[in-house]
């Protein structure tokens, strides 16, 4: 299982920030820590409620394996202007993955009045 430290290298990886064999130093985490956080409660907004509570580098990455590689994209876009790294990626499109697989469509009924207009009730005023 990943853990958030995990996360926050990978992040840092993908913007060049950090070398493949290099460690990051305690900032660079905790401000990767930080910038987690803040991303998943912000999520939230966007329709994406992970029910997230706040987490230390140490801890297991809070949600399910699939949402990995896709966390660690957004989070290296929102890292990138703080360490003046463009990114060369597109992120927007792992997130819209995460919306469709938060989405929740709820029931919903159509009022009788809708269906049943003047022309379709039955039988037909005219027509005896």
């Amino acid at each position: 299982m990943a853990t958030v430290l995990d996360i926050v290298t990978r992040a840092y990886r993908k913007i060049n920030v950090t070398a493949q064999d290099e460690d990051l130093n305690a900032d660079d985490i905790s401000v990767g820590v930080d910038a987690f956080n803040m991303m998943l409660h912000a999520w939230k907004l966007a329709g994406v409620d992970t029910e997230h509570t706040d987490v230390t580098s140490s801890d297991t990455f809070p949600l399910a394996d699939e949402y990995q590689e896709g966390t660690v994209y957004l989070l290296a876009s929102r890292l990138s202007p703080d360490y003046v790294r463009p990114q060369a990626f597109d992120a927007d499109d792992w997130f819209r993955k995460m919306q469709a697989a938060y989405m929740e469509i709820s029931a919903s009924s159509v009022p009788t009045s809708l269906t049943r207009t003047p022309s379709r009730y039955w039988p037909h005023p005219r027509i005896r």
